[in-house]
Protein backbone atom coordinates (compact mmCIF):
# COMPACT_ATOMS: atom_id res chain seq x y z
CA UNK A 1 0.00 0.00 0.00
CA UNK A 2 1.33 3.52 -1.52
CA UNK A 3 1.91 5.68 1.55
CA UNK A 4 0.37 9.08 1.34
CA UNK A 5 2.40 11.75 1.29
CA UNK A 6 2.20 15.20 3.37
CA UNK A 7 1.61 18.70 1.58
CA UNK A 8 4.89 20.08 0.97
CA UNK A 9 4.16 22.34 3.87
CA UNK A 10 5.68 20.05 6.14
CA UNK A 11 7.85 22.19 8.45
CA UNK A 12 11.41 20.80 9.20
CA UNK A 13 10.62 21.24 13.31
CA UNK A 14 7.54 18.46 12.45
CA UNK A 15 10.25 16.21 9.86
CA UNK A 16 12.85 16.17 12.75
CA UNK A 17 9.62 15.45 15.71
CA UNK A 18 8.61 12.31 13.25
CA UNK A 19 12.69 11.36 13.31
CA UNK A 20 13.20 11.93 16.87
CA UNK A 21 9.99 9.66 17.97
CA UNK A 22 11.60 7.25 15.58
CA UNK A 23 15.26 7.38 16.80
CA UNK A 24 13.51 7.08 20.53
CA UNK A 25 12.24 3.99 19.52
CA UNK A 26 14.24 2.40 17.27
CA UNK A 27 18.02 3.97 18.11
CA UNK A 28 20.29 4.60 15.35
CA UNK A 29 19.42 1.83 13.77
CA UNK A 30 16.16 3.52 12.24
CA UNK A 31 16.33 3.71 8.53
CA UNK A 32 14.80 6.79 6.61
CA UNK A 33 12.08 5.25 5.49
CA UNK A 34 10.92 4.68 8.58
CA UNK A 35 11.21 7.90 9.38
CA UNK A 36 9.32 9.04 6.29
CA UNK A 37 6.62 6.82 6.85
CA UNK A 38 6.21 8.24 10.19
CA UNK A 39 6.17 11.75 8.80
CA UNK A 40 4.32 10.86 6.08
CA UNK A 41 6.12 12.21 3.23
CA UNK A 42 8.85 10.75 0.53
CA UNK A 43 12.55 9.45 1.14
CA UNK A 44 13.55 12.18 -1.19
CA UNK A 45 12.03 14.77 0.69
CA UNK A 46 14.52 13.85 3.56
CA UNK A 47 17.13 13.81 1.87
CA UNK A 48 16.79 17.08 -0.20
CA UNK A 49 16.56 18.97 3.06
CA UNK A 50 19.26 17.44 5.39
CA UNK A 51 21.48 15.50 2.56
CA UNK A 52 22.93 12.84 4.55
CA UNK A 53 21.22 10.59 7.57
CA UNK A 54 24.41 11.85 9.93
CA UNK A 55 22.83 15.14 9.30
CA UNK A 56 19.38 14.44 9.40
CA UNK A 57 20.15 12.89 13.09
CA UNK A 58 23.25 15.80 14.11
CA UNK A 59 20.08 18.11 13.04
CA UNK A 60 18.19 16.14 15.96
CA UNK A 61 19.96 16.09 18.14
CA UNK A 62 21.51 20.14 17.77
CA UNK A 63 17.72 21.32 18.18
CA UNK A 64 17.46 20.22 21.49
CA UNK A 65 20.62 22.02 23.08
CA UNK A 66 18.82 24.62 23.89
CA UNK A 67 19.60 27.05 26.92
CA UNK A 68 16.75 26.72 29.56
CA UNK A 69 14.50 29.94 30.40
CA UNK A 70 15.92 29.54 34.43
CA UNK A 71 19.36 30.02 33.00
CA UNK A 72 18.58 32.96 31.34
CA UNK A 73 16.97 34.67 33.94
CA UNK A 74 19.57 33.93 36.60
CA UNK A 75 21.46 37.53 35.80
CA UNK A 76 17.99 39.23 36.77
CA UNK A 77 17.81 37.51 39.62
CA UNK A 78 20.99 38.13 41.56
CA UNK A 79 19.66 39.94 45.25
CA UNK A 80 16.06 38.58 44.06
CA UNK A 81 14.44 35.51 46.08
CA UNK A 82 16.21 32.57 47.80
CA UNK A 83 19.33 31.92 45.87
CA UNK A 84 18.22 28.11 46.82
CA UNK A 85 14.97 28.47 45.15
CA UNK A 86 17.26 30.52 41.67
CA UNK A 87 19.42 27.74 41.75
CA UNK A 88 16.71 24.88 41.89
CA UNK A 89 14.87 26.29 38.74
CA UNK A 90 17.94 26.21 37.20
CA UNK A 91 18.92 22.95 37.88
CA UNK A 92 15.44 20.94 37.12
CA UNK A 93 15.80 22.75 33.48
CA UNK A 94 19.44 21.26 33.05
CA UNK A 95 17.98 17.82 34.32
CA UNK A 96 15.15 18.17 31.42
CA UNK A 97 17.86 19.07 29.18
CA UNK A 98 20.02 16.44 30.08
CA UNK A 99 16.61 13.98 30.05
CA UNK A 100 16.35 15.41 26.25
CA UNK A 101 19.65 15.13 24.97
CA UNK A 102 21.81 12.07 26.49
CA UNK A 103 19.58 9.52 24.78
CA UNK A 104 20.83 10.73 21.90
CA UNK A 105 24.44 11.18 22.69
CA UNK A 106 24.68 7.40 24.07
CA UNK A 107 23.48 6.19 20.69
CA UNK A 108 25.75 8.72 18.68
CA UNK A 109 29.06 7.74 21.39
CA UNK A 110 27.81 3.64 20.52
CA UNK A 111 27.70 3.60 17.29
CA UNK A 112 30.30 3.11 14.33
CA UNK A 113 27.28 3.77 11.58
CA UNK A 114 27.32 7.68 13.02
CA UNK A 115 31.22 8.40 13.20
CA UNK A 116 30.38 12.33 12.19
CA UNK A 117 28.30 12.25 14.41
CA UNK A 118 30.25 10.54 17.56
CA UNK A 119 32.85 12.80 16.90
CA UNK A 120 30.53 15.71 16.98
CA UNK A 121 28.88 14.14 20.25
CA UNK A 122 32.35 14.21 21.84
CA UNK A 123 33.37 18.12 21.44
CA UNK A 124 32.69 19.89 24.37
CA UNK A 125 29.75 22.52 23.20
CA UNK A 126 29.00 26.06 23.69
CA UNK A 127 26.13 25.53 25.31
CA UNK A 128 28.01 23.76 28.18
CA UNK A 129 30.27 26.51 28.34
CA UNK A 130 27.64 29.35 28.89
CA UNK A 131 25.34 27.41 31.25
CA UNK A 132 29.30 27.59 33.34
CA UNK A 133 28.92 31.02 32.87
CA UNK A 134 25.66 31.79 33.66
CA UNK A 135 26.17 30.24 36.92
CA UNK A 136 29.71 31.41 38.20
CA UNK A 137 28.46 34.92 37.48
CA UNK A 138 25.43 34.31 39.69
CA UNK A 139 27.44 33.19 42.57
CA UNK A 140 30.15 36.08 42.29
CA UNK A 141 27.74 38.28 41.91
CA UNK A 142 25.71 37.20 44.85
CA UNK A 143 28.90 37.15 47.12
CA UNK A 144 29.40 40.75 45.96
CA UNK A 145 25.89 41.32 47.41
CA UNK A 146 27.10 39.68 50.19
CA UNK A 147 24.16 37.05 49.96
CA UNK A 148 26.96 33.83 49.67
CA UNK A 149 30.25 33.57 51.10
CA UNK A 150 33.17 34.41 48.58
CA UNK A 151 33.59 30.78 46.74
CA UNK A 152 35.20 30.27 43.12
CA UNK A 153 32.05 30.75 41.38
CA UNK A 154 33.95 28.69 38.76
CA UNK A 155 33.88 26.03 40.50
CA UNK A 156 30.26 26.13 42.35
CA UNK A 157 29.37 26.10 39.07
CA UNK A 158 31.51 23.39 37.76
CA UNK A 159 30.36 21.01 40.84
CA UNK A 160 26.31 21.54 40.55
CA UNK A 161 26.85 21.02 36.61
CA UNK A 162 28.50 17.90 36.99
CA UNK A 163 26.36 16.70 39.76
CA UNK A 164 23.44 17.24 37.82
CA UNK A 165 24.87 15.20 34.44
CA UNK A 166 26.23 12.80 36.58
CA UNK A 167 22.67 12.04 38.11
CA UNK A 168 20.92 12.19 34.91
CA UNK A 169 23.64 9.71 33.15
CA UNK A 170 23.41 7.34 36.38
CA UNK A 171 19.43 7.26 36.13
CA UNK A 172 19.70 6.48 32.42
CA UNK A 173 22.01 4.01 31.97
CA UNK A 174 20.96 2.09 35.27
CA UNK A 175 17.09 2.26 33.97
CA UNK A 176 15.83 1.75 37.66
CA UNK A 177 12.74 0.56 38.30
CA UNK A 178 12.21 2.76 41.29
CA UNK A 179 10.69 5.99 40.54
CA UNK A 180 13.35 8.52 41.49
CA UNK A 181 12.60 11.81 42.89
CA UNK A 182 14.52 14.22 40.83
CA UNK A 183 13.81 17.51 43.09
CA UNK A 184 15.12 16.36 46.28
CA UNK A 185 18.03 15.25 44.71
CA UNK A 186 18.82 18.81 43.23
CA UNK A 187 17.49 19.88 46.43
CA UNK A 188 20.34 18.25 48.36
CA UNK A 189 22.70 19.08 46.14
CA UNK A 190 22.20 22.49 46.17
CA UNK A 191 22.04 22.51 50.10
CA UNK A 192 25.83 20.49 50.10
CA UNK A 193 26.88 23.13 48.10
CA UNK A 194 25.39 26.14 49.96
CA UNK A 195 25.60 25.07 53.28
CA UNK A 196 28.35 22.03 53.38
CA UNK A 197 28.17 18.80 55.23
CA UNK A 198 29.88 19.90 58.28
CA UNK A 199 28.01 21.24 61.40
CA UNK A 200 28.60 24.36 62.31
CA UNK A 201 27.22 23.48 65.92
CA UNK A 202 29.09 20.18 66.11
CA UNK A 203 27.32 17.81 69.36
CA UNK A 204 29.75 17.00 72.00
CA UNK A 205 30.08 13.42 72.19
CA UNK A 206 28.55 12.38 75.79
Amino acid sequence: MRVRGRPITLTDDQLLDAAREVYLARGVDATTAEIARRARISESVIFHRFKTKDALFTAVFERQIVLPPAFQRLPALVGQGEIADNLFDAGMGLVGLMQDVLPFMMMALSSAKMSIMRKHAQTPHPLRRQILALLSGYCDREARAGRLRRVKGDVFATLFLGGVMQYVMSEHVERSSERSNVPAFVRGLIDVLLHGAVDSQPRRRR
